[in-house]
Parts: C-alpha cells; sequence; structure tokens
C-alpha cells in the first residue's frame, strides 16, 4: 500500500436519500466520541453528551489561572531571581518559582489553593513532582519541601481520586471522560476527567514513592499510593487495548508508574508493548481502509486517527501532539529491564524513523517548535503545550534510547535549549508567571486565555525531574553545542516544509494547513532565539509573496492563504539539494517559485510568465511583532523602491532583504496591514509595484541578522 493511499479521492455517486440520513445519524453518535477525544475502554467509559450552552471547543473551567495582585508581584519578584542565577541551573526556575506558589500552599489542606477556593489536581500533581525530583536530588534550595509531599500524596489519593460514582456529580462537556476509578481535574463541585489528569497524578505519585525514603513518607500515604495507582492502571479504562485516540504516552505513565509502586512489571512488559506495537503497526496503515493512520508519509502526526482524510485536523502535522507521544518512549529502558520482549525489527524502524522526524523537524535551534497543528488555533503558541512536548521529547530520549538509537545528551540539549528561551521570556515579561500564549497571539482556547501558572509550573517539573535524575548536580549543557547548521524535513503527503538553522526557522504549507500554511512562501520565520520577523502564519497582506494583477483585479497570490485552500496542487516540492518549487497559474500569467535554504537565509527566484501586456506585479516585504521596512543605510526611503535593499526590524529582530531584475519603472510605498489572527501586532509592510510584458526573474533574497 503507498504511504498516501488513504488520502482524498474522487468521491463515488451520492447514496439515496434515505442512506444519507441513516448515514449522518451513524456519523453523529460516533462524532459524539471522537470529535469530544471520547476515552473508551472496555469497562465502558464514556464521553458525557454536551449541552446546548456548552462553551465552544475545549472550554472548561480552568482551575490553574491565578489571578491575583500579591501573587502578581511575586511572579515579578521570581523573574529577578532567576535571572540572578546561574543560567545552566536546572533548578533556577523551581526554586525561583517557590516563593510564589508558597501564597497558594494551605497547611490545612495539603495542598496548593487558587484564590477562588479550588484545587487544581494537575497543579498539585506537577508541584508534587518538583518537591519530590528536589528529595531526590538532595538538592538544598527553594524547591525543596519535605514537609508538603506527604500532604500533596494524601490529597491526590484522598479528595483527589474518584473510587466509585456513588454521590458524584459528572460534567456534560463532551471532553469528559467518565471514568472510576479514576482522578478528577479539581475540587469542583462538578466532576470533570481526562487520561491526561490520571497520567500526571501517577507520575508524580511514582515521584514521590521514589523519594519515600528521603522525605520520611509515611506507611499510610505508602499504601495509599500503591492503592490508588495500582486501581487506575489496572483498571479496564487503561489495559490495553483502551487509549484515547493514539495517545498511547497517557497509559505508558500508569502502566510504569504501577511497576514502580507495586514491584509488579505485568503492565510493563505487556500493555506498554502492546500499546506501542499497535502505534509502530498503524503508523502508515490505517485500522480501517480509507481512514488515517497515525502518521504521515513524512512522519507527520495524525491528531485524530480513524477519521476520513477530508477532516481539516488531519491536513497538518500536530507537532505538539508528536512531542507529547513520543514522551511513552521514556519507559522503554525500565520496560527492557523488566523483561519485556523486544519488538519486531519493523517496528522498531518506523518508532526510530518517527522520533528522527520529531527530533529534527520540530525544535528550532532556539528551543521553540517548529510549530504547525491540526488543532489550529486552540493550541498553536499556547507556551503550557509548549512545556508538555518538551517534556515529552526530553523524556523519551532519555529512557528510551534503546528505541530511538539517539543519546539521552540530545534530550537534555534541548532542555538548556528550552531553558534559555523561558529566561528571555522572563526578562521581556519581567515575570515568571508568563503569558499563556507566545508573541501576544490571542487563542481560541478561551478558557486558558489567563492563565500563567501552568507553563511555568509544568516547565519546572520537567527540569526537577531531569535534575533528579541526570547525575550532574542539576547543570545544563551548553545550549550552543551541536547546533546543526541547517536542517529541512519535507513532508510529501502533508506538503509542509520544516526549515531549522541556528540563525533562523521557518514552515512553507499548504493553505490547507490552518492556520499556519498559506501557499508557496515561508509563512512565518523565527530568528536564532524565537522572535518572529513576520506574521505567524497565513497569508495575504502582511505576508512573504508576489500577486499579479490586471486592471486592478488580483488573479494569482504566492501566498494566498486560507482562500487558497481549495487547490491541492498549491504546494512546494523538492528540486534538488535544499532547493523546493512550486508553481501558480492564472488567466493572465504564471508564476514559479524556487526557494534555496542556506544555513544564512532564503534564496528566492521567481520566474514570472505574463499572458498578455500590462500584467501588475506586487511584491510584499512585511515585517512582524509592530515593526517597521526601511532602505539599507545610507539610503533613505523614496517611492521607487530601495536600491541597496530593505532593512526589516521586528522588534529586537531584524532580517535584510535584497531584490534583484526589478524592472525600471517601479514604485513603491510602506502601508499596515489589518490585524488578523496570525497577525496580531501587524507592522508596516514595503509594497513594491510595476508591470511586465515578458517572462522576467526576480531574485529575492532573505538574510536574518544573528541575534
Amino acid at each position: 500500500m503507498r504511504p498516501d493511499a488513504h488520502r482524498r479521492r474522487r468521491a463515488p455517486d451520492p447514496p439515496p436519500f434515505p442512506t444519507v440520513f441513516a448515514l449522518l445519524l451513524v456519523l453523529a453518535i460516533v462524532a459524539g466520541v471522537a470529535v469530544g477525544g471520547g476515552f473508551s475502554g472496555r469497562d465502558g467509559a464514556t464521553t458525557a453528551a454536551r449541552s446546548a450552552s456548552e462553551p465552544a471547543d475545549d472550554e472548561a473551567a480552568d482551575d490553574e489561572a491565578v489571578s491575583d495582585p500579591a501573587f502578581d508581584a511575586s511572579g515579578r519578584e521570581g523573574a529577578k531571581r532567576l535571572l540572578d542565577a546561574d543560567p545552566r541551573s536546572a533548578w533556577a526556575l523551581p526554586d525561583a518559582l517557590e516563593p510564589a506558589m508558597d501564597r497558594l500552599w494551605d497547611d490545612d489542606r495539603g495542598a496548593y489553593v487558587s484564590p477562588g477556593g479550588r484545587i487544581s489536581t494537575r497543579l498539585n500533581a506537577e508541584m508534587l513532582r518538583i518537591h519530590a525530583g528536589a528529595a531526590l536530588a538532595d538538592h538544598r534550595g527553594a524547591s525543596r519541601k519535605d514537609d508538603r509531599v506527604a500532604g500533596l500524596v494524601r490529597f491526590l489519593t484522598g479528595p483527589a481520586f474518584l473510587r466509585d460514582r456513588r454521590g458524584v456529580r459528572f460534567g456534560g462537556s463532551r471532553h469528559n471522560a467518565v471514568h472510576v476509578p479514576g482522578w478528577r481535574q479539581s475540587s469542583a463541585s462538578e466532576v470533570n476527567q481526562h487520561p491526561s489528569i490520571d497520567a500526571v497524578a501517577a507520575r508524580s505519585l511514582r515521584s514521590a514513592w521514589l523519594a519515600r525514603d528521603r522525605v520520611g513518607l509515611p506507611d499510610a500515604e505508602r499504601r495509599a499510593i500503591r492503592s490508588t495507582v495500582s486501581a487506575v492502571a489496572r483498571s479496564r479504562a487503561f489495559r490495553a487495548p483502551a487509549r484515547l485516540l493514539n495517545q498511547i504516552n497517557w497509559n505508558a505513565d500508569l502502566y510504569a508508574a504501577d511497576a514502580t509502586v507495586t514491584g509488579d512489571p505485568t503492565l510493563l512488559r505487556r500493555d506498554y508493548r502492546e500499546q506501542l506495537a499497535w502505534f509502530a503497526a498503524h503508523a502508515h496503515a490505517p485500522e480501517r481502509p480509507g481512514r488515517t493512520p497515525n502518521l504521515s508519509a513524512g512522519d507527520g502526526f495524525f491528531y485524530r486517527p480513524g477519521v476520513v482524510p477530508s477532516a481539516p485536523v488531519d491536513h497538518a502535522d500536530t507537532v505538539e501532539y508528536a512531542n507529547v507521544v513520543l514522551g511513552a518512549l521514556r519507559y522503554a529502558g525500565q520496560a527492557d529491564r523488566a523483561g519485556m520482549r523486544p519488538l519486531p525489527e519493523r517496528q522498531l524502524r518506523t518508532l526510530r524513523g518517527w522520533a528522527s522526524h520529531v527530533v529534527t523537524a520540530d525544535w528550532t535551534p532556539s528551543g521553540y517548535l517548529n510549530w504547525e497543528t491540526g488543532k489550529g488555533r486552540t493550541r498553536i503558541h499556547l507556551r503550557q503545550y509548549w512545556a508538555l512536548a518538551l517534556d515529552g521529547v526530553v523524556g523519551a530520549l532519555r529512557g528510551g534510547e534503546s528505541v530511538t538509537m539517539r543519546p539521552a545528551s540530545q534530550g537534555s540539549l534541548l532542555l538548556a535549549r528550552g531553558t534559555r528561551l523561558f529566561r528571555q521570556w522572563a526578562l521581556e515579561e519581567d515575570t515568571i508567571l508568563l503569558d499563556a500564549a507566545s508573541f501576544g497571539f490571542r487563542t481560541t482556547f478561551e478558557s486558558v486565555r489567563r492563565n500563567r501558572v501552568t507553563a511555568t509550573v509544568r516547565f519546572a517539573a520537567t527540569l526537577a525531574d531531569w535534575a533528579a535524575g541526570c547525575a550532574c548536580d542539576g547543570r545544563l549543557p551548553d545550549p550552543e553545542a551541536d547546533r546543526a547548521p541547517l536542517r529541512t524535513a519535507f513532508d510529501p503527503e502533508l506538503g509542509r516544509l520544516a526549515v531549522n538553522t541556528a540563525r533562523y526557522a521557518t514552515a512553507v504549507g499548504p493553505p490547507t494547513s490552518v492556520p499556519t500554511g498559506g501557499g508557496l512562501e515561508p509563512a512565518w520565520i523565527l530568528d536564532g532565539r524565537a522572535r518572529p520577523l513576520l506574521s505567524l502564519g497565513g497569508g495575504g497582506r502582511g505576508s512573504l509573496g508576489l500577486t499579479l494583477t490586471r486592471r486592478g483585479r488580483k488573479q494569482l497570490d504566492t501566498q494566498p492563504g486560507e482562500p487558497g485552500g481549495e487547490d491541492p496542487e498549491l504546494r512546494l516540492r523538492p528540486a534538488g539539494e535544499d532547493r523546493y518549487t512550486g508553481v501558480m497559474t492564472s488567466t493572465i500569467g504564471d508564476v514559479r517559485v524556487t526557494h534555496r535554504f542556506t544555513p544564512e537565509g532564503i534564496e528566492t527566484r521567481y520566474v514570472v510568465d505574463p499572458k498578455g501586456r500590462d500584467v501588475g506585479v506586487t511584491l510584499r516585504i512585511p515585517s512582524g511583532s509592530g515593526g517597521a521596512v526601511q532602505c539599507l543605510p545610507p539610503e533613505i526611503w523614496s517611492g521607487r523602491g530601495c536600491a541597496r535593499g530593505y532593512l526589516v526590524r521586528s522588534g529586537l529582530a531584524g532580517m535584510r532583504v535584497a531584490l534583484r531584475g526589478l524592472p525600471p519603472r517601479v514604485t513603491s510605498e510602506l502601508e499596515r496591514p489589518a490585524y488578523r489572527t496570525m497577525n496580531p501586532r501587524p507592522g508596516l509592510q514595503a509594497t513594491i509595484r510595476f508591470v511586465v510584458d515578458r517572462r522576467t526573474v526576480i531574485l529575492r533574497d532573505i538574510a536574518p541578522i544573528a541575534p
């Protein structure tokens, strides 16, 4: 079977109306589970029906958002402590965070309590990971809180845990994966659940178990850990083949925790292996013909396998979840030591190839994701998912070396780069309680817009976990080490090209890759410190591109954005080493676009073939982050363009742009594009116009300025 054989085909003739109605009824019933991310297992774990008044996708009460002036002030103080600390210390952030979290600690309840009175299971589990990690490493800093470990264990094995359904009122969200036994999202009177909550609770209790002697954990709490972890891990909701979509990582967390706290490796030997084998077997071959598998032909991650290929969620590589799910490999070494039978070599090759793609394509040398996602504007640039993705890939490289065949040091390097980036954000925002999203992006995940806690706590927990097991006194490697000059990854099925260099990162994707893609041009460019040089994706005004017009009417745009999504051929194709090309046609002319990517920048060649006379050509040179475009000094801006080239300034980032091959008569102007979601802080755009009546070759060179 060809790797792309499951993709879109011409639809057959429609069936008669009664058949259509019956099909729609069945699909509606299935969608109640599949669209909501239903969590299905042999115990009939269900997804509650969504009420008519429920908010849009993924919205629910956020029990981790904290809004309190004193807490905010402690975040600013935390930034000072972080920036004064050793930049190579993994304990700098956990220690800088603790004074802020101290304001939420409630001795009587043995938990961190938000000002509104709710207790978040996830938040407290992550804090338990930090405290247990500090104890395991024998760290002597503010994050070492041995006296709080028992209280947090009591909370997670007591009020946060559901043993049965008696007296419980479950929330009506379609995202509520009801299962008992299991952990609840928070102390709210209406119970919501998700396998990710069970996973983080089990991971934290596993950490507490490993630190039990160091912190003097009482016998009652030790028994409670064994009882709750084992009950959930061995429940029919988590035993193979049950899983949420293809997110086998949540199950893996439970299996490893169970093996650690009970000493019985059965789940690691059997169920863990079965989950890995299932993922690999259906990486490129769907379970059902004509549906999507787990991965694309280029190892991009399909968020929702098993649906028809036309589903928009699977038109993009969902890189944040790719890294999260890759985290399942963190337990491969533990499973090997427990006697797990090796996977077949072909499945190991599949997992190894996927891991290689994730490491080289999904991460920029700045420590930020080369981000595209099928979850669109509800996930992209959310820092809590950046932190979750980093936790996954670091864990996979650290514990899964027998599968990935990559040294654990690569995970340590990614973590060091992420730490440097976090410090940069703390400096820019003057707080360690960061905005929920990067770059001023306005996420459509409404309930997390004001959450400035989760990303920081989650990242601090990852650092503590790493430091507890690195045998290096918590000292991170040099983030500048092993910076590959140029890495490109092209997915022939999704049509996405990811480019990562030490100086810049970018991606090109078709308009179907909403919201980041848009055509044949680099949709966004980040400099070597993850600062945007353009908009954040899409097309049209505010993006790089070339248009053809006649009598003022636009007929062609090399970067149209979402309006161009109906053209399946609007995508690049390989044209040699680090070269990619694409063609657009129209009634007034054709344009071939060829990019060559180098460690220093992007060389673009446009070949414009007009059909007739008086074809107008417009070139866009935009800026981002409220930036500006000017002529390279000493030339002064005029209406005739810049002979020496253009200097684009976007906040603290910059790039030089040179144009060659323009005809003698050129006009130019500066304008500011309108706000759009993927251009939240529009900067000035240089718009260059001229007319052609014969084949014209135009060269554009983009050179991001080294940070």
